[in-house]
């Protein structure tokens, strides 16, 4: 990719390498290429001071265009359906319908303490293998042979819930259990609701090939994909009003790949699920969509999502990778005042190719005290499957409010989120949006630091609402709009909280503008009140490609519903320090209205 090439020019003597596999890399470059990097994004280990001071002149031009809606955006899936089918395999109920969300393999498991575990199965350090409780056809031994995804008599949801059960039992202060390598089927989900509990795999590398024979990969071939999705599932009890009995306390799932079949169209589930889940891990995994017959993005199932940490879960995220599911690769969201928030970090991630009908983001924040760091994001597309060319989304960051779920309980607000060295690129959207659907709320005390976001779709950085938000050391260059887009403009009443607050410092904003073919457009645009921009360089490198000739615009806006619209001037704007090479200094306040 040229960007590599770039950046060893702009940073004269210093080495970079990127996590993300070039453009055209083959599958085994692009494994090679992580398992060389490691998990996640390695920013280059340079202070921003010893940037040099010629970072336009580059022996090579801009080539690379933003990610934008492709051949199979516009294209109808033919049997798009909004509910999926029931369940009609050979492991399903007389009802045709999968037991009830406390009835599972799990909870019939009639066995107590030490008669829960098979002769043999438990090590003298108390772990627990998976083996002795598979209970395959002679057809189908236990392999890492990917054609038993096909079979009609495998199911091994309901062994592995006995070998969890008597990992349970062991008096050790954390129980294990081990799936050695190979492919296990699951019709159901796994229900691990038990504390101090590890599931885990042989090592794992970031550059597994899907289905390594050296790995154990969790294959969910869903008996009802509406009602049970994923691979792995926690939820304790809830008492009606919403009182939950008592959270799972460390859970850790390790060293695991997992190949999603199938997936919900009405209600959001996701690969792994995680409900009132305090510190928990979800560490060195692999999660990638895999149906059994090929798919457009457009024909996905719309609510799977990858990795989610909802009703009050809290723990780390580590060294995964999520790549292909249709809604959200990472899905972080609980209310606060409702549930507990306790700190959640997502580091060492690589979030990719998170395409569907709708809503696709590679990482979605609903919900307080979040830490996203070095990790690499891109390639996130909407693919609507109604037959419309309309693609407007695919955002690399989504950190916004939501509408209450009901009457008495509070709307998610997003608050205190860190985003730090790490690369969001080559999204249909923007990088990241800040945004709230809510008129008296926003996302407030958000810190993105020493982060790129390049060749996006739209914006670089679009801030919609947001109060006490903070870049620092932000590059944002090659997106299709805008570097950065401030914008308090809204359909929501026109006294809605939407921008304030906000500070750039030292920022890097170049070449940006790639979707307009005529007019002159800024590097980073205003329509809001409160913000102060200190330091940093606005540029055009390249006069032959797109069309950021002006540095910084600032401008009233019209905010409110239809015909109930109010004129908003900008109010209390500081712009000190800003370089520009090739673009117009900082413009005064204009008002086109």
């Amino acid at each position: 990719m040229l960007l590599d090439q770039r950046f060893v020019q702009i940073w004269i003597g210093t080495l970079l390498a990127l996590a993300s596999a070039p453009a055209g890399a083959t599958p085994s470059q692009d494994s090679a290429s992580r398992a060389e990097a490691g998990w996640g994004y390695q920013p280059p280990a340079v202070e921003r001071a010893a940037l040099s001071q010629g970072f336009c002149s580059l022996d090579l031009p801009y080539t690379e265009p933003p990610f934008m809606a492709d051949e199979t955006t516009g294209v109808a899936c033919p049997d798009f359906a909004t509910q999926s089918p029931l369940c009609t395999g050979p492991f399903c109920p007389a009802n045709r319908v999968c037991p009830g969300t406390r009835t599972l393999h799990e909870d019939l498991n009639a066995c107590q303490g030490a008669t829960c575990c098979l002769p043999g199965s438990v090590d003298p350090d108390g772990v627990v293998d998976v083996l002795p409780y598979l209970a395959r056809p002679a057809e189908w031994p236990f392999s890492a042979d990917a054609s038993v995804d096909h079979s009609t008599n495998v199911d091994d949801s309901p062994s592995i819930a006995a070998a969890i059960e008597c990992a349970a039992s062991l008096p050790a202060s954390r129980r294990t259990v081990v799936f050695p390598a190979g492919r296990y089927v699951l019709r159901t989900p796994l229900r691990p609701h038990y504390d101090t509990l590890t599931l885990e795999g042989p090592a794992l590398s970031p550059g597994a090939s899907p289905g390594d024979p050296r790995t154990a990969t969790l294959v969910a071939i869903p008996c009802n994909p509406e009602q049970y999705p994923g691979a792995i599932q926690v939820t304790r009890v809830v008492k009606p009003g919403g009182t939950v009995v008592s959270a799972v306390r460390g859970l850790w799932i390790r060293n695991l790949q997992i190949a999603l079949t199938n997936g919900p169209r009405a209600t959001p589930n996701g690969g792994i699920q995680l409900n009132t889940c305090s510190d928990c891990k979800v560490e060195n995994v692999i999660m990638r969509y895999s149906p059994l017959a090929p798919q457009l993005p457009s024909c996905k199932p719309s609510n799977l999502e990858g990795i989610g940490f909802t009703w009050g879960s809290g723990g780390v995220i580590r060294n995964v990778l999520v790549d292909g599911v249709s809604k959200s690769g990472i899905y972080l969201s609980s209310i606060a005042g409702y549930h507990d928030t306790p700190p959640i970090l997502v580091e060492n991630c690589e979030i990719r190719n998170i395409n569907g009908p709708v809503g696709a983001s590679a990482i979605k924040i609903v919900t307080a005290n979040v830490t996203v760091r070095n990790c690499n994001v891109h390639h996130s597309m909407i693919h609507p499957g109604d037959g419309s060319i309309s693609a407007s989304g695919g955002h690399g960051l989504w950190i916004a409010t939501q509408i209450s779920a009901g009457p008495g309980i509070p709307s998610p607000v997003p608050e205190n989120i860190v985003v730090q060295d790490s690369y969001f690129h080559h999204n249909g959207g923007a990088g990241v949006v800040l945004a709230s659907a809510i008129e008296e709320d926003r996302p407030t005390g958000v810190l993105i630091k020493r982060v790129r976001f390049a060749y996006n779709g739209s914006h670089g950085v679009h801030v919609q609402a947001g109060a006490g938000v903070a870049l620092q050391d932000v590059w944002s260059w090659g997106n299709a709009l805008y570097g950065v887009l401030l914008s308090s403009r809204t359909t929501l009443p026109a006294t809605s909280v939407r921008v304030g607050d906000v500070t750039l410092e030292n920022l890097l904003v170049f070449d940006n503008a790639l979707r307009f073919t005529s007019g002159a457009y800024p590097g980073i645009k205003i329509e809001a009140s409160d913000v102060t921009i200190r330091g940093g360089e606005v540029a055009r490198c390249d006069p032959g490609r797109g069309r950021q000739t002006r540095s910084i615009q600032q401008q009233c806006w019209l905010s409110g519903p239809a015909g109930a619209q109010e004129l908003f001037h900008p109010e209390e704007n500081v712009i000190s320090g800003v370089r520009t090479h090739g673009t117009s200094a900082p413009e005064v306040l204009a008002c086109p209205y």
